[in-house]
């Protein structure tokens, strides 16, 4: 049975091992700073993903924001990662429920995330959960 909570300090290291299993090595040191940022932020959660044996098999991470373009106030997952030894049981299903739960109690009338184009399952993954492709993401490094 799982159980998510608020992500806190003392994750940093868990999390820090499923960012890179995500495919962006970081160290813990690292996430305690980019943690902090986000859990000092109200516009931010940070969710954990806890098994019963007490390890952290994921983690979402989402923020509130507005734009120009539409009424009202949207969410954007910033992170979505499930530990590779658990994928495919519904940790990711299960953590993005939670940050819909989330967006809609803090306003939010629509979720948006990015996800590149090297991630097919995951492509499938949000198709399957009821999100639909609805753009290409640009970015350039400065």
């Amino acid at each position: 049975m799982l159980k998510v909570r608020r992500a806190e300090m003392s994750d940093a290291t868990s999390i820090a091992s499923l960012v890179t299993q995500l495919g962006y090595p970081t160290g813990p040191d690292d996430m305690v700073d980019r943690l902090k940022r986000m859990l000092d932020d109200p516009r931010h959660t940070v969710l954990v993903a806890v098994a019963d044996n007490g390890d952290v098999a994921g983690m979402g991470a989402a923020c509130i924001d507005h734009g120009p373009e539409l009424d009202g106030l949207y969410a954007r997952v910033t992170g979505l990662v499930v530990d590779e030894k658990v994928r495919g049981r519904g940790v990711g299903a299960f953590l993005m429920q939670q940050i819909e739960h989330w967006a809609k109690e803090h306003g939010a009338d629509r979720v948006t995330l990015t996800s590149g184009n090297y991630r097919p399952e995951a492509h499938k993954f949000y198709d399957a959960i009821g999100y639909s492709a609805t753009g290409t993401r640009f970015m350039k490094r400065l």
